[in-house]
């Protein structure tokens, strides 16, 4: 008797799709507390499973100057809002969504080329939403909050919950050697750095590895600074919830043979945005003073209103770091408060980037070439 194996490949999608359902459950059982995505009572607080700090961990942690903002101010500009956030969401998938059809249509001619770069600048920008829901801050849902950055996580390529924990040990720790692990070409830092870092090679490779390590169980005791001992196993849950729904959609592409599509609409302009992204991050905090002072250390950089828009208003970064429990669209509110006590590039990313470079070169001839730790992010 023949057998027919024609429907194996949708039986293991679905089987594969319950299982990741299952774990996605139990993520969310699991969600991290509000406490922990508050970066003002980290600071100071029970972090990681320490109850207790040195004089000289103390002394290292970001702190911000009392009095910039009034209390009524700050409980004015903490407000959140998830009619504004879903506004910046849905706008920025359906740029998304109008650019990859776009593409659909002009394939193969050479107009795809332009449609592609900018695919890739507006797919870069996902870094926003992602930055803003791993803050908790994005929307006044809950609910949406975590279910924005798990999509987002994924079209962007980066574990949402391991990025969370890391990037509020970069508010913790800005600009401190040693401690921030997102420092951005800590002095003293070459051209060629700056170059290295810029093309994002490195973030690829490491992105890559985090997610088929965490994957397979295995997790870097250096995490521990960061990750609270008790949300370590998420990592390697999230992980592999990533890869099984990676797994599906590679599985559905191949059977439809629409990998061509995947690959010009999402992964080729995802692979070619990310050096914006790595600029923007340098404009943050390079040339700034290396020192927990965040009226030192972190940069605002103004631009027009469109790039404002597409960034999530991430361009006013130092107000970000300086209140990072204000939801982003009220930073320019806090910017026109405070605009004159922290540092600003008042002409854009493009001049702000060439003072950075000229500042590299100058950098003495024998700094240059030392080797660096590459951030995380």
């Amino acid at each position: 008797m023949r057998q027919d194996f024609s429907s194996i490949p949708h039986l293991v999608i679905v089987l594969t799709v319950r299982r990741v359902m299952n774990e996605s459950i139990e993520i969310n059982s699991q969600l991290i507390d509000e406490a922990e995505l508050d970066p003002d009572r980290s600071v100071g607080g029970d972090f990681a499973g320490q109850s207790e700090k040195s004089e000289g961990a103390r002394k290292v942690e970001s702190r911000r100057p009392a009095g910039l903002l009034t209390e009524q101010q700050l409980k004015e500009f903490s407000q959140r809002s998830d009619a504004i956030a879903l506004v910046y969401f849905l706008a920025h998938y359906c740029l998304i969504g109008l650019s990859g059809w776009l593409i659909w249509i002009v394939f193969p001619t050479l107009w795809c080329v332009p449609v592609l770069l900018v695919q890739a600048f507006v797919i870069g920008f996902l870094f926003s939403p992602l930055h803003e829901c791993s803050h908790g801050t994005a929307f006044r849902s809950r609910w949406l909050n975590e279910s924005v950055l798990w999509i987002t996580a994924l079209v962007y390529v980066v574990p949402p919950y391991f990025f969370r924990y890391f990037h509020l040990g970069h508010h913790r720790y800005t600009q401190v050697p040693g401690k921030d692990p997102s420092l951005v070409l800590p002095e003293p830092a070459s051209l060629k750095q700056y170059l290295w870092y810029c093309a994002a090679l490195w973030f690829w490779w490491r992105n890559l590895s985090w997610i088929v390590r965490h994957a397979a169980g295995r997790i870097d005791p250096a995490t521990s600074t960061y990750v609270p001992k008790a949300r370590l196993h998420l990592m390697v849950l999230e992980a592999r919830v990533m890869l099984a729904l990676y797994g599906v959609l590679a599985l559905v592409v191949i059977l439809t043979g629409y990998g061509w599509a995947l690959l010009l609409c999402w992964l080729l302009p995802r692979f070619l945005g990310e050096p914006v992204q790595r600029v923007l991050r340098v404009a943050e905090h390079v040339g700034c003073e290396e020192s927990p002072d965040l009226l030192k250390n972190t940069r605002t950089t103004l631009s027009n209103r469109w790039l404002h828009l597409i960034a999530w208003q991430m361009p006013y970064h130092a107000e970000h770091h300086l209140y990072p429990n204000v939801p982003f669209f009220r930073l320019s509110a806090v910017h026109r408060v405070i605009a004159e006590r922290v540092i600003v590039e008042s002409d854009g990313y493009l001049q702000g980037q060439r003072r950075i470079i000229r500042w590299l070169r100058e950098t003495p001839a024998d700094h240059q070439g030392r080797s660096f730790e590459t951030p995380v992010l």
